[in-house]
């Protein structure tokens, strides 16, 4: 499950963490920005952790880490980070979406659950933003107007895959004009669901409340009807 986002400069120094990490992480937001990534960095997992972030290209593919950090009161806790590398070569950022390690299951279950909840909850996203696609190309995209729950799903998958979600790329995944699009925007930020997190980038991002809400419904299964 995405627990939250971080925002660090290229050497790794913190500068923006979602409150929901910083609790995981056992402090708190104001203790985390100006701390290096690296002071709170299992010692055993930095090397490798080190080698992968160095080959992260600029606005390339981002990495998936699991990685043991060090909480505040000592124990260790397991993640997962999504992590790209935003800006110039020389410049620019490291932006990171946490998840949660699900616990491993035993041979059987994993035969009947062989993916993971966050991956599973990151393929059923990406099938419905599928489905809309084909019926829009299909039917019709004039019949249709749920841009808000598109726009959530498309921020959702941006973020699962630790890419930004600029205002850009919205409009021109939905082919919205950029004022429509705003609108929507405004609407889902005053039902607190999204937050703008970057005003040079026009980048957007889910809020905790949005991030748990688009997982329940994610999660939800379809109910068995018996004719």
């Amino acid at each position: 499950m995405i627990l939250g986002h971080s925002i660090s400069t290229i050497a790794g120094v913190i500068q923006t963490i979602d409150e929901s990490v910083a609790t995981i992480l056992q402090r708190t937001q104001k203790q985390l920005v100006g701390l290096s990534y690296m002071s709170i960095t299992h010692p055993e997992d930095l090397a490798r952790n080190l080698a992968q972030v160095a080959a992260l290209q600029p606005n390339g593919s981002s990495a998936r880490i699991r990685k043991r950090y060090l909480g505040g009161d000592g124990a260790v806790i397991t993640l997962e980070v999504q992590v790209s590398r935003i800006g110039s070569c020389s410049d620019g950022h490291l932006f990171g979406t946490l998840s949660t390690v699900p616990p491993p299951l035993p041979p059987v279950a994993r035969l009947a659950a062989a993916d993971p909840t966050p991956y599973r909850l990151w393929h059923r996203a990406k099938d419905l933003l599928d489905v809309m696609r084909s019926r829009d190309a299909i039917l019709g995209a004039d019949l249709f107007a749920d841009h808000a729950w598109a726009s959530l799903l498309m921020v959702y998958v941006a973020e699962a895959e630790s890419r930004i979600a600029t205002v850009e790329s919205l409009v021109a995944q939905l082919s919205l004009s950029r004022a429509t699009l705003m609108r929507w925007l405004r609407v889902l930020q005053a039902k607190s669901l999204i937050e703008q997190i970057n005003r040079e980038l026009d980048a957007v991002q889910l809020t905790q409340t949005g991030i748990e809400r688009i997982e329940r419904l994610l999660s939800t299964k379809a109910p068995v009807t018996v004719s």
